[in-house]
């Protein structure tokens, strides 16, 4: 593993400069780098101090930017304090130059750029400084992108669907990384986490995995908005990360072409807890039943005890000749121990049931907004089908179910397939001091049930959760809709055989009302997601990520309930939707 290429980015959201040597200073970065922000005039903040990357312009908002040029002098920047000089070219050649310590220069540079970058806001625009330079996090660090995982984002499906006629692969300076490196597998950079690592003189703690945003649409080369990589990452890879980030242990020099070596585990106090990819060690697997297997998993990191609930599941991330992703039901958790419920059909669930143990494998989670707080109350039922049922399973798995007065279970299969798993449901409801009332129907001597004996087992159910093929699920739902159940809780598992496009394409059409307006209109299918429905309309909803990781979008849900084809990895209150993943189950409100 070594350094392959080093970047730097003088002005936050603007270009980068390619170098062969970084001086890298704890508490500073890379000497030239983001050592000033154009802000956007949304905020009045001062101009001599770190914020958020909100109240700057960056790529994400104004894809314009990459059409500039920057070049940072730090000829004379040997000592810490030494100021470095900034030149911004303008797409039209103009230029404008700046010296960090020299508040006129900078008033007279944000003139210049005021005059050419739209404003997203009112207030005074400035080119901000701070001693620990203009980082999205307020603690100064590097940023490493592994090339082989960008390549192999390129050669999916999805990224080959999403690159023009003259591109082969993604080009890795979308992701806006300072360090280039080579000698990795594809996502073998998320085994860094956690570790302390050398590249030449200077010592990093690598803390977490990068979420990427809309910045990476801009091609680098052309300055087109050409690819929509977050969704790319959400439909091939699962998950919305590439690359990691650094914080700064010791000062020096690196150099292109530097090893990089693994020497130590890294402070846990540094290392961000999160349900981001990491490594996960195989402890073993055993048959339940037919051709399901449980697969007990070791997190490495020991982060799914922080954010497990009963409800929630495990996305694994594999490399089968390009990246596969599947999403398992949790059906226990103990310390820093998972196992899920694998059934072994298609390739990449039968990968992940044969997995020996002491393997690793990339996951990510818990992920899931169908949680055990958000199901239960009053009568509840939860419905399903075949291995549909490992969620309910999941769902009754140590929650509380405070308010629940009782428990129906309804499930069907065919010859008894899931046997083992409805005797284990049965089980862990029986164990609560809630009376619950249990229906099974074996199709294959039953067949299966009908609309009316579906209404008959749901009326007086306050909630519902439904599980199991498009079929199933869709008759229940209508069943649901005639017994007049106030809330249904419907789970759905994509994955790449059935990515985001063709889960919502799944969907029914619903009316969308818009409380602050009294406006609605009808979603269907083709619209896609309910932020990007709005979009269409003219409407502005705040939004980052677009791939459900970064909250920004959340709005209040105020009737109804929604679908996540992809559940998204951000978490929020029970009256609140993720617009930028969710599409509507049927007639909803939202608080916009």
């Amino acid at each position: 593993m070594r350094v392959a290429r080093l970047f730097r980015f003088p002005v936050k959201g603007f270009p980068a400069e390619e170098i062969t040597e970084a001086d890298v200073r704890t508490g500073r970065g890379i000497l030239g780098d983001r050592v000033a922000a154009f802000t956007n005039g949304s905020l009045d903040i001062p101009d001599d101090s770190w914020h958020r990357y909100s109240a700057f312009t960056v790529l994400k908002n104004d894809t314009d930017l990459q059409k500039w040029r920057v070049a940072i002098d730090l000829a004379e920047a040997a000592a810490p304090s030494a100021p470095p000089t900034v030149t911004l070219t303008s797409p039209q050649n103009e230029t404008t130059t700046f010296r960090t310590d020299d508040r006129d220069s900078r008033a007279t540079s944000a003139d210049f750029l005021s005059a050419r970058i739209p404003p997203q806001g009112d207030f005074p625009r400035a080119l901000s400084v701070a001693d620990q330079g203009m980082f999205d996090s307020q603690a100064a660090g590097v940023s490493i992108i592994n090339p082989a995982t960008v390549a192999a984002i390129s050669q999916t499906a999805d990224g080959q669907a999403a690159l023009g006629p003259d591109e082969t692969e993604l080009d890795p300076l979308r992701f806006r990384g300072n360090v280039l490196v080579d000698g990795l597998a594809p996502f073998e950079e998320f085994a860094l986490i956690g570790k302390i690592v050398r590249l030449g003189g200077v010592r990093l703690a690598i803390t977490q995995a990068i979420e990427r945003c809309p910045a990476t649409t801009v091609n680098p080369v052309t300055t087109a908005v050409d690819v929509n990589v977050p969704r790319v990452l959400a439909s091939a890879c699962g998950h919305l990360h590439c690359g990691v980030y650094g914080r700064i242990l010791e000062s020096g020099l690196v150099s292109t072409g530097d090893e990089i070596e693994i020497e130590d585990d890294a402070p846990r106090e540094l290392v961000k807890t999160a349900r981001t990819p990491r490594f996960m060690t195989v402890l073993g697997s055993q048959q339940i039943c037919n051709d399901i297997v449980e697969v007990s998993l070791r997190d490495d990191q020991g982060w799914i005890r922080e954010f497990d609930e009963p409800g929630t599941n495990l996305r694994v991330h594999l490399e089968l000749g390009e990246p596969f992703w599947r999403t398992y039901t949790i059906t226990d958790v103990s310390d820093d121990i998972v196992r899920v419920a694998v059934r072994t059909q298609g390739k990449g669930s039968r990968a992940v049931a044969e997995l020996a143990p002491g393997q690793s494998i990339l996951a990510s989670g818990p992920h899931g907004t169908m949680t055990a707080n958000r199901v239960f109350g009053g009568t509840t039922a939860l419905v399903t089908a075949g291995i549909g049922i490992t969620p309910s399973l999941g769902l009754m798995r140590g929650a509380e179910l405070s308010g629940t007065e009782k428990i129906k279970l309804f499930h069907v299969d065919r010859d008894q397939r899931t046997a083992c798993l409805w005797d284990r449901l049965r089980k862990r409801a029986h164990s609560r001091q809630i009376p619950v009332e249990t229906h099974h129907r074996d199709t294959a001597s039953q067949g299966r049930p009908g609309h009316a004996e579906l209404v008959d087992w749901l009326a007086g159910c306050d909630n519902v959760m439904v599980c199991g093929p498009a079929d199933f699920t869709r008759a229940v739902l209508d069943a649901s809709a005639e017994a007049g159940v106030p809330a249904v809780h419907q789970e759905i598992f994509a994955s790449p055989n059935t990515g985001m496009s063709e889960a919502i394409a799944q969907c029914s059409p619903a009316e969308v009302t818009l409380e602050n307006s009294g406006t609605s209109f009808l979603w269907e299918p083709q619209q896609g997601t309910l932020l990007e429905a709005l979009e269409a309309r003219g409407l502005r909803a705040d939004n980052s990520c677009r791939g459900g990781s970064c909250g920004t979008c959340v709005v209040s849900l105020a009737a109804g309930s929604v679908i996540y084809p992809v559940e998204p990895a951000a978490r929020i209150a029970a009256d609140e939707v993720l617009v930028c993943s969710a599409v509507p189950s049927g007639p909803i409100s939202l608080g916009i």
